[in-house]
């Protein structure tokens, strides 16, 4: 994923021990995990079921309202960080990042078909993720008399991930204009959840800004293996692995 942590928090005591919070942006990128959860930002897509479905809760009519709709921000994400100093140059750190996807672009896995005189296409919408990726790292540092320096941190990774999507049905016909309309029924909800073993290594730079604050720009990378069985179309079952890339820039403030 990518992100750019707008603020995030730091607190050590005499034990070394430090914690953090934050928030920024992120992305999947690569196959067809990263083609499903890439970032989107004022992304403009273009469903009636959405509308008809969702908004005007409407089984059996098309009120022809249909829109635009916008995902301004894909995914939401939140942070928080905590670590220990095992000497001047060497720290573990643990990190776990929340993530909330939205209209992910998944195989739609179009049916058509016929029930009596109505002729109907079968797809798939509305997928959504929910993921939250974990690591535990070394990080090495090195800082020069005035605070500022550089780190690498590298370490083993898991993602917790859950995701899911909607079957929809949508009976179509054409009147003797040659209008066309519609109406749509929800079928079922396909949903699957589990861990995925991965690695995590970033390298950046720090810049002491005062006494208590520092700021940090990191680039990482996190990989993780998924062992599909390609039965749907949930990512979890047609991709062979996520990656995430980051840029990250954090604003710690120290006690």
């Amino acid at each position: 994923f990518i992100s750019f942590a707008s603020a995030q928090s730091q607190n050590y005591d005499n034990s070394n021990f430090y914690i953090g919070i934050g928030t920024g942006i992120s992305t999947y990128l690569g196959g067809y995990f990263g083609n499903a959860y890439a970032m989107k930002v004022m992304y403009d897509y273009y469903d009636d079921y959405y509308d008809d479905y969702y908004y005007s809760y409407n089984y059996n009519y098309d009120y022809d309202d249909d829109y635009n709709n916008t995902t301004i921000w894909s995914p939401l994400q939140f942070d928080i960080t905590a670590g220990f100093h095992l000497s001047e140059n060497l720290s573990v750190e643990f990190n776990s990042t929340f993530l909330f996807s939205f209209d992910g672009l998944i195989d739609p896995q179009f049916v058509t078909g016929t029930v009596g005189n109505r002729d109907f296409i079968d797809r798939n919408g509305y997928s959504s993720l929910y993921s939250v990726p974990v690591s535990a790292a070394l990080k090495f540092h090195a800082e020069d008399e005035y605070g500022s320096g550089f780190f690498f941190k590298f370490g083993p990774a898991f993602q917790y991930t859950s995701e899911e999507y909607d079957r929809i049905r949508e009976y179509y016909y054409y009147d003797k204009y040659g209008y066309y309309y519609s109406d749509f029924v929800y079928l079922y909800t396909v949903s699957k959840s589990e861990w995925l073993p991965g690695f995590t290594a970033s390298t950046g730079i720090s810049f002491q800004l005062s006494d208590f604050t520092t700021s940090y720009t990191e680039l990482a990378y996190s990989y993780f293996k998924i062992n599909g069985n390609n039965e749907t179309a949930l990512a979890l079952d047609r991709a062979i692995e996520a990656q995430l890339f980051s840029l990250n820039t954090k604003l710690f403030f120290n006690f």
